[in-house]
């Protein structure tokens, strides 16, 4: 009998660690097929902790907002940030909700901080991975076009029922991918 249960248990444990990943595999998939696409700016990114690791790290503009009359928040706290887009075509979070919102696009995030009528979001659009290779060149390039007086890169993300997933990553016009093999020229 114990052993048979030993067995049972080591199954079931056996197929949550299989299902677990697959899941998170299936749900990202899911979301790049079926998604709402938007373009996000992004921002320049301190340059000391631009990279961790094998992916490009991202600022989104548009990540702090005023804090709107009546919406108490604090640091932490889920909350969800509707999108709208603007009229050259990025997405721009026009207000919190802390109850799902219905019928608009949404992303489900964090409040990172609160510093007078000012809110910042931890937004989970904040990573770009790449091959292990590339990621390099990648993130130099990205800084190249992500500085303070020539933003010109942008994000593509789709979303659907708050998870958002980064598809793309632009810069000068042009994928992240492509700079990287043409060495940067043409991204600079």
């Amino acid at each position: 009998m114990k052993k048979s249960l030993v067995i049972a248990l080591f199954l079931g444990i056996s197929i949550v660690q299989v299902i677990t990943p697959l899941s998170m595999i299936v749900k990202r998939e899911y979301v790049l097929k079926n998604g709402e696409q938007f373009k996000f700016k992004t921002a320049p990114v301190d340059p000391y902790d631009a990279f961790r690791g094998r992916y490009v790290a991202l600022r989104i503009q548009g990540d702090e907002l005023s804090a709107s009359k009546g919406l108490e928040l604090s640091s932490g706290q889920t909350v969800y940030a509707v999108i709208n887009t603007d009229d050259q075509g990025f997405a721009k979070i026009v207000r919190l909700s802390i109850d799902t919102p219905r019928g608009e696009a949404y992303i489900q995030a964090k409040v990172k901080y609160i510093f007078g009528d000012k809110i910042t979001l931890d937004l989970p659009i904040d990573r770009y991975y790449m091959e292990e290779k590339a990621a390099p060149a990648a993130d130099r390039i990205y800084r190249q076009f992500a500085q303070r007086d020539k933003q010109d890169a942008y994000i593509i993300v789709r979303i659907k029922d708050g998870f958002a997933v980064v598809e793309s990553l632009y810069v000068g016009g042009q994928k992240i991918e492509d700079a990287v093999k043409q060495g940067g020229v043409g991204a600079s």
